[in-house]
């Protein structure tokens, strides 16, 4: 089965997964393994029990996960709306702002770096011959210039990856003499690396 966009419900998701027929430990009664696309944080009120069932399972080899935009924003240290929770912050997230929203933070910094680590193991894709899984989009040319990466940097991780593609995308707008201030080039900008990077293309769309 797979699970995609779980951010931060765990209430659900194990709900979810008691029907499906899994204990505790990720076990199911016919082998079946779990696949997460992605973005298992962030929002909800509980992204640390998420983290630590899933990274538990996905060590222990009863399930994979693939990257999503979420996961990259905490590998980078980008604080964004609904995930102050992995800093230990407490934050609104509720639409009528009418209060701070329930959240577990992470106030652990051991567990902050374990996250991290974990993170930093996954791929950005799985393949197999009758199935293909990302987070966003399937691109063929982002995927070719993934697995070319991979073969040329067989040590490397997904931060690897995505600085050295955050590198070409930036020379290629400054030999374009892309501008760098103002509303409008910030929007060229964003739309240049959206779509100059495939780490973005297959993890964020």
């Amino acid at each position: 089965p797979l699970s995609g966009d779980v951010h931060g419900e765990a209430g659900p998701l194990f709900q979810l997964l008691d029907v499906l027929g899994y204990d505790g430990e990720g076990n199911h009664a016919q082998g079946r393994r779990l696949v997460f696309v992605g973005d298992l944080v962030d929002r909800g009120p509980d992204s640390v029990s998420i983290v630590e069932f899933v990274r538990k399972i996905v060590s222990a080899g009863k399930a994979q996960m693939v990257l999503g935009n979420h996961e990259m924003n905490l590998l980078r240290g980008e604080r964004k709306h609904g995930n102050h929770w992995f800093w230990g912050l407490p934050e609104v997230i509720r639409k009528d702002k009418a209060a701070i929203s329930f959240q577990r933070l992470a106030d652990n910094p051991i567990f902050r770096d374990q996250t991290l680590t974990f993170f930093r193991s996954l791929p950005f894709a799985l393949e197999r011959d009758d199935c293909r899984v990302v987070h966003a989009c399937w691109d063929e040319d982002a995927i070719r210039q993934l697995r070319d990466f991979s073969q040329q940097n067989p040590d490397g991780d997904c931060m690897d990856a995505f600085e050295h593609f955050a590198a070409k995308v930036e020379a290629k707008m400054a030999q374009e003499s892309v501008p760098v201030d103002g509303e409008e080039a910030h929007i060229v900008r964003e739309l240049a690396w959206q779509n100059g990077s495939p780490v973005q293309v297959v993890s964020a769309g």
